[in-house]
């Protein structure tokens, strides 16, 4: 099996994995994820599209659904340039970030407990090298 073949496999199980797990009541998965990724001190939109993987037009829609939710809200940031505009969460989007962590550290649990108690720290730090490499290629823009 080549590396290819194993981001594909891994891809697709983390995607079932995190879909089956981490659910947020009223919230689509693309809504979940974005939640997950909001940091507290917000985010432009133009950011979350490339750390989401999605189209601008995609996000907006996206950020449209959470506000309805009143879990976000966007706001132009007018000191740098007025056409950029930033999402922050709101406290019940804050609040539902830190319910996705619970659940997140939950699956961490599943998956450490699963894992021979030798293997663990190995296992961690391949997996954390493995998204640094990732995170570097992205950063680079690299594409096939």
């Amino acid at each position: 099996m080549n590396y290819g073949e194993v981001l594909h496999a891994l891809s697709i199980d983390l995607q079932s994995f995190f879909r089956r797990n981490i659910k947020i009541d009223g919230a689509s998965f693309s809504q979940t994820l974005a939640l997950a990724v909001i940091p507290d001190e917000g985010i432009e939109m133009s950011s979350l599209s490339k750390r989401l993987g999605l189209d601008t037009s995609t996000v907006t829609r996206l950020i449209i659904g959470l506000e309805k939710k009143t879990w976000a809200i966007r706001k132009k940031q007018q000191q740098k340039d007025n056409r950029v505009i930033m999402v922050f969460l709101t406290l019940a989007g804050e609040k539902k970030q830190s319910e996705l962590e619970d659940k997140i550290d939950k699956l961490g649990l599943l998956v450490e407990n699963e894992t021979d108690q030798f293997d663990r720290s190995e296992l961690l730090e391949y997996l954390w090298s493995t998204h640094w490499t990732i995170s570097k290629l992205l950063l680079k823009n690299k594409i096939v």
